[in-house]
């Protein structure tokens, strides 16, 4: 993989390349506006062209907002998930960011098929509307409550009957799947994962990894991000998962807690060979 973090923008969304240059690396997922709120003002086109200067030769990732639901069971948080996404996706294109992630949501009182229906005939609607912008990636969930996609084959249900397939790939987290009962601790393990990934959503289509350990168990159905080593998931999984040859060329951003510079210290411990 291509070693990378979840970065600040702190001061000013162009310090995020900056500070990513500044480290040593080549990928980095941020946040374009704040992703607990439905409304953001816009981001002003000097603070676009400081960010396009300043992320040139980087892979940036975005992170969609957590509120965004198109399964929901309330139809005006449907609206407003419309709204939000086109938003993300217009900020995305205006900065040149190339991939866009989105938890796929939570089928509330649905039922899980009707709301893998809901979610992909949402995107199938608004991503051809923006012309050039992003890859949309759905992440992978642990499976608390009703949310999808803790089963990689409802990630893969939703991309494929949303008719845009060129338009969507995925991200995959690693507490995520962890907390979902994949395990990932050894080589045997990460082999199987791995050739899971394949089988089901083809490793080609996946475009960028959340690398996390976990506090808590595998199964758990919980998600906890633990600092490398430190979790139940263990650096000997995550070094052999990073380091894998199929997934090599995908970003892989470090999630875990605490500052840049923590995280810039956790992505050194999977760059040490085994």
């Amino acid at each position: 993989m291509i070693p990378g973090i979840h970065v600040s923008t702190a001061g000013g969304i162009h310090n995020a390349p900056l500070k990513l240059k500044e480290l040593g690396l080549k990928t980095g997922q941020i946040f374009t506006a704040n992703q607990r709120r439905w409304k953001n003002s816009e981001i002003s086109p000097a603070a676009i062209a400081k960010f396009t200067e300043a992320s040139r030769g980087l892979i940036i990732v975005s992170h969609a907002s957590y509120l965004i639901n198109f399964a929901s069971a309330n139809p005006e948080v449907v609206e407003k998930s419309h709204i939000a996404l086109l938003e993300e996706l217009n900020r995305c294109k205006s900065l040149g960011i190339r991939y866009l992630v989105m938890h796929p949501g939570a089928h509330q009182k649905a039922g899980l098929e009707k709301g893998i229906q809901m979610i992909s005939t949402s995107l199938r609607q608004l991503l051809p509307s923006v012309t050039d912008g992003p890859i949309l990636l759905l992440e992978n969930t642990a499976g608390a409550g009703s949310t999808i996609g803790c089963h990689l084959q409802e990630l893969a249900a939703i991309r494929d009957s949303s008719d845009i397939p060129e338009l969507i790939g995925y991200c995959i987290d690693t507490a995520h799947a962890h907390g979902a009962g994949y395990r990932i601790t050894d080589e045997n393990t990460v082999s199987v994962f791995v050739d899971q990934l394949e089988d089901i959503l083809g490793c080609g289509n996946i475009k960028a990894f959340h690398l996390n350990d976990s506090k808590v168990e595998c199964d758990s159905r919980r998600d906890r991000h633990e600092h490398f080593g430190k979790g139940t998931i263990g650096l000997d999984g995550l070094q052999c998962l990073f380091q894998t040859p199929a997934l090599s060329g995908i970003p892989g951003i470090a999630e875990t807690p605490g500052s840049d510079d923590e995280r810039a210290e956790d992505m050194c411990k999977l760059q040490q060979m085994k």
